[in-house]
């Protein structure tokens, strides 16, 4: 970290008072198992948590000691390696208390490469049965999980708990017809990744599958919520049927992701077009033939060719090292809520001196330490004293100069853009038409945020954590006095208002008025349009201590 910034923040202000869940261990904890954290401030495990160093010396010894061949094979090192994968995927059905003659694990990339695999099967009994599948979903939806939609034949989206709700009670009308109803794919997030929000889980699933049967399939996104909180699947008949997540969320290492499957609802998964190495049980090359074979464990056809072995037997450590190293997601659960209650009041505190008008703009719908429905995220932006948005691509490059690690954008979540963001539908196809694409360098457009900051706790974040990134917001956007540039562009913004009103003033009274922000009178002769600079002359303005702002 900057020398200057931590002698600055040798001044800071009374720490808050914390939650019991904080656990002060983890400070101690911090020093010997994560060295990557010296002289960083990291706050952003919802993009990954950090691994421990005890976790890679344990695979590293692993794998020096043992042989692990391809699991496709029945010789000695197959033979272990086979072994030490189905050992592990037991250890990820005892992880979410699931059931293993009730669910199965089958190994992925990541939380993406699950959605595919229900997506692409979904898709392939349509091609079976001469019917689109429907596809709705919640707008706190991650990117991924609202591209199913790109297969389906209709698609729905839910602007809100309400909403699915009212559709959750309603009658099937197809069904009480007699109809023979489209299948149908419902998806939703355990926790908004833009804002951490928390999302019903079995009250959902277990009421589609009330009112529905098997025409609709629940498709839950856990990604985001088991970064830093537990999830009980112990009553298959209420949980969803498919669910993804991603362990490097959850421990940091390795790379893998899992589509958990409900087996009742296994059956539906057997539709996907493409096959790969190890999921079929007859092939020719010279002639369009293959047979397919579907074995009691869902796995065996939706892994396609050698699964990721070592990053498997390396999940296998990262479980118990995690439960080593905290005991429980319970524990992580109560320390992070903890953590974000304390941050947000830090940050809602803030206010600029010459308005009063707060800095911080929090986002959120939950109330922060209620677990059940508010997770240990915090996405905001920040304004200036006239209450004008500040660029949060500039907020994260002063953050990042310090050693800060946050995230900003649209965080891959159209749905919380829109939302928290207040853009109409007719404003986002507006921006887009303009030229707006994601990742790209606008941030502000007609006076509007079109994404957010966001800080993510996780399980070894401390409260040294916090205060240093409330510090810095304070010291970057309270403090520190305004530079020539900033300066400028509060001007030009003046500049363009005053223009406006002159426009405006003089269509209705003629060419003589007074600019009610300045309080000069200006004699101005109308013109296709009308030039200010002579009578707001910037040099003057910038020189002035008059600009009312921190």
């Amino acid at each position: 970290m900057s020398p200057s910034f931590r002698s600055r923040s040798s001044k800071r202000r009374a720490t808050p008072n914390l939650n019991p869940g904080y656990n002060p261990n983890i400070e101690k904890l911090r020093i010997k198992e994560y060295p990557q954290l010296k002289d960083q401030t990291y706050l952003d495990h919802s993009g990954t948590t950090l691994y421990a160093e005890s976790l890679l010396a344990t695979i590293s010894a692993d794998l020096r000691e043992n042989l692990y061949g391809n699991p496709h094979s029945e010789n000695p090192s197959s033979k272990l390696s086979a072994n030490k994968v189905n050992a592990v995927r037991l250890k990820v059905l005892a992880l979410f208390k699931a059931d293993p003659d009730k669910y199965d694990v089958a190994f992925c990339a990541n939380t993406t490469a699950g959605v595919k695999l229900v997506a692409d099967s979904f898709a392939g009994h349509e091609q079976e049965k001469g019917k689109k599948f429907e596809y709705r979903f919640h707008k706190d939806c991650h990117t991924s999980l609202i591209g199913p939609r790109g297969l389906a034949g209709s698609a729905e989206c839910f602007w809100g708990d309400e909403e699915v709700e009212t559709w959750l009670d309603s009658a099937d009308e197809e069904e009480e017809e007699g109809g023979e109803g489209r299948l149908g794919l419902f998806a939703w997030p355990g926790q908004s990744n833009f804002s951490g929000r928390r999302l019903p889980i079995h009250a959902w699933s277990s009421k589609l599958r009330e009112m529905r049967g098997r025409r609709y399939y629940s498709l839950f996104d856990a990604a985001a919520l088991v970064m830093t909180s537990p999830l009980d699947l112990s009553d298959a008949d209420a949980s969803p049927d498919f669910i993804v997540c991603s362990f490097y969320k959850m421990f940091g290492y390795p790379d893998l992701g899992a589509l958990i499957v409900r087996r009742e609802a296994a059956g539906i998964l057997q539709h996907r077009r493409y096959f790969g190495g190890g999921t079929v049980g007859q092939l020719m090359a010279s002639m369009d033939h293959v047979k397919r074979v579907y074995h009691k464990d869902p796995h065996e056809h939706l892994e396609d060719g050698t699964c990721a072995f070592h990053s498997i037997i390396a999940l296998g450590h990262a479980i118990d090292m995690h439960k080593k190293l905290y005991e429980s997601f319970e524990k992580i659960s109560a320390h992070t809520a903890s953590l974000a209650v304390a941050l947000v009041g830090m940050l809602a505190e803030l206010t600029h001196r010459s308005t009063g008008r707060k800095l911080v703009e929090i986002y959120t719908e939950g109330k922060y330490g209620d677990v059940k429905r508010q997770g240990p995220v915090v996405t905001f932006n920040l304004r200036d004293s006239r209450g004008e948005p500040i660029s949060y691509l500039a907020v994260e490059a002063a953050a990042s100069a310090r050693n800060i690690h946050v995230r900003s954008g649209g965080h891959c979540n159209p749905g919380g853009v829109q939302h928290y963001c207040r853009l109409s539908k007719e404003k986002m196809i507006g921006f887009f038409n303009a030229g707006k694409m994601c990742g790209d360098d606008q941030d502000v457009i007609d006076g509007n945020h079109i994404g957010a900051l966001r800080a993510s706790l996780g399980a070894m974040s401390t409260l040294e954590d916090i205060v240093t990134f409330v510090d810095f917001v304070r010291e970057e956007y309270i403090s520190k006095p305004l530079s020539l540039e900033e300066k400028r562009r509060i001007l030009i913004q003046e500049r363009k208002k005053d223009v406006e009103e002159a426009k405006r003033v003089m269509k209705k009274y003629g060419t003589v008025l007074s600019s009610s922000r300045t309080g000069k009178t200006l004699l101005c002769f109308w013109t296709d349009s009308v030039n200010l600079d002579e009578a707001l002359p910037m040099n003057t303005r910038l020189a002035s201590n008059t600009l009312g702002v921190s």
